[in-house]
């Protein structure tokens, strides 16, 4: 197990902005690092820059406290794993997992017996034993995706850069994959980059998110960190699912009024504010409600074990989670109240946090 340090990386291309912006950060030996973000935010690059495959124009990427800046990208010790998988057709599963072991920079490092071994130890870690001789066109998609961690497994690396495995496949499978990524990882201790843009893997796998976006780091912290004190209104729009209400507010004595109502919030600032609230927290009624603001049901989905309900709340839409059955229909009359102790303010033009929600 190895650290990694990203220390003021910078990689552009030749276009209005960088790729990359003044990159750092550092994940501990063993640790599982995230970088979130939308297409574009400069994820893939990033991964590309620790790997060789691309040199930055500033900063430093040191493993295991050596940098890497001189360091060919075969010499590295890093193993890739990417979305489309990159396995060879025409091999079976046991040839697939053998061949980082016969490259020619490994070539005789290991004797036969040893690289069956090898291949049978990373089969059994993955549940994939009785695969080995089938090719990958008699696979499902996620034995296919097991099959492509292996083979970046199988070499021992000293650090796993994963650029968006899991994105393509189906709900279920990426929750299957998602709980097998973290036992894997737990169980062999390498040191791991992932790059998505899904929030739910990030929360789910993550003992570092770096939330990117637009090659800038808007900020680095444990899941709960990033999720439970979004540090700009950028963080808190990409975490969360529904994601989080963003009111338009005016501050005033300690208070905020917001939809035609007024949150006692001590310490506000005069002025205008955005006052972010995460649907689970917005308070919704059918009747009315002390402190709640009238307004109507746009819309109401099911997610079985729980409704998202839109309310119209003159000309804002409000979102808000309800238990399964509240019976809300559309054009039906309903009052939203913001509870003060689950608030975040955050200022207009900047985006940046004024005030964190009071976490338990």
């Amino acid at each position: 197990m190895e650290a990694l340090t990203i220390t003021g990386v910078t990689k552009g291309f030749g276009g209005p902005r960088p790729a990359l912006s003044d990159l750092s950060f550092t994940l501990a030996a063993g640790q599982f690092g995230v970088l979130l973000g939308p297409s574009g935010a400069g994820k893939s690059t990033a991964l590309n820059v620790v790997a060789g495959l691309l040199t930055p124009d500033a900063g430093e990427v040191t493993l295991g406290g050596s940098s890497l800046h001189d360091v060919p990208p075969e010499r590295r010790d890093i193993a890739m794993v990417f979305e489309n998988y990159a396995l060879y057709p025409h091999y079976s599963v046991r040839k697939n997992l053998e061949f980082p072991l016969k490259a020619p920079v490994r070539r005789g490092k290991l004797t036969k017996a040893q690289i069956a071994e090898r291949v049978r130890q990373v089969a059994d870690t993955l549940r994939i034993g009785h695969l080995l001789d089938r090719l990958p066109s008699q696979l499902s998609g996620g034995q296919r995706q097991r099959v492509s961690l292996g083979r970046a497994l199988v070499r021992r690396p000293r650090l796993l850069l994963l650029d968006e495995p899991i994105t393509h496949l189906d709900a279920k499978l990426r929750h299957e994959m998602r709980t097998e990524l973290k036992r894997i990882q737990r169980e062999l201790g390498v040191t791991t980059l992932y790059a998505t843009p899904d929030q739910g893997d990030a929360l789910a796998l993550a003992d570092v998110v770096v939330v990117l976006d637009s090659g800038r780091a808007h900020q680095i912290g444990s899941a709960q960190d990033v999720y439970e004190r979004p540090a700009d209104v950028t963080v808190a729009r990409f975490l969360g699912d529904p994601r989080m209400n963003l009111l338009q507010g005016t501050g005033s004595a300690g208070s905020v009024s917001v939809l035609g109502t007024t949150v006692e919030l001590p310490g506000a600032p005069d002025g205008p504010v955005l006052l972010g609230v995460r649907p689970n927290h917005v308070r919704f009624s059918a009747e009315p409600v002390d402190g709640g603001a009238a307004g109507r049901v746009l819309l109401a989905q099911t997610l079985g074990y729980v409704d998202v309900v839109y309310v119209d709340v003159a000309g804002t839409t409000v979102r808000a989670i309800v238990p399964a059955g509240t019976g809300a229909h559309p054009g039906t009359p309903a009052w939203v109240r913001v509870p003060a102790r689950h608030v975040y303010l955050f200022e207009p033009d900047t985006g940046q946090a004024l005030r964190q929600m009071e976490v338990a």
